[in-house]
Order: C-alpha cells, then structure tokens, then sequence
C-alpha cells in the first residue's frame, strides 16, 4: 500500500475536509431551494442551481478519491486492528497504561 507519511497524509485530509464542507454546503443548499421551472433562473451565492450542482458532483468524487488514498494510508492500522480485534481471550500488553489487558 502507500507508505504513511504525517505531511502527506496532512494533507490528503485536509483536502478531503474541503471537499465535504463544499459537498455538504451545497447539499444543503438544494434542500432549502425548490426543484421547479424557475429554479435554475436565480442565482445561490453567485452560482445557478445547474453550476452548484456540477460543483456538488465534482467534489463528491474528489472526497471519495481523498477518501480512498486515505484509507489505502492507514491500511496497515485497519488490518492490525482488525486481527487484533477478532483474536478473542488472549492477553495483550497495552503500551498506553502500561498493564496486560485481558480482551473477550
């Protein structure tokens, strides 16, 4: 997978913070304007409707791009915490409160 680094890895979420703050903003917007005739004849925020929801579309699929690249990030954690997860009764050594945690 791709090798984790704090920068990148920075920045990838940042990224994908931006794309769901515009997606879900506009999300909302076209919750509280009606569909209709006259809805593409007046403008939200500078934009038509028909241009905000290009933009919608658009980073939609880039936070679903970011969204990947940073699950493929943290793939080594997510099969560590999975197997670690599933392995039921044994002891492990926790390193955060240094003391064997019994898991069921």
């Amino acid at each position: 997978m791709i090798k984790s680094n704090p920068k990148i890895n920075y920045v990838v979420d940042v990224l994908m913070f931006i794309c769901f703050l515009i997606t879900a903003i506009s999300g909302i917007l076209f919750l509280l304007f009606p569909e209709g005739r006259r809805s593409g004849w007046y403008q939200i925020g500078g934009f038509t409707k028909g241009e905000l929801k290009d933009f919608h579309t658009i980073f939609g699929i880039l936070m679903i791009i970011f969204g990947t690249i940073h699950f493929l990030l943290h793939w080594r954690w997510i099969v560590t915490m999975t197997k670690s997860f599933f392995k039921k009764g044994e002891k492990r050594f926790s390193k955060r409160n240094s003391e064997i945690v019994k898991w069921n």
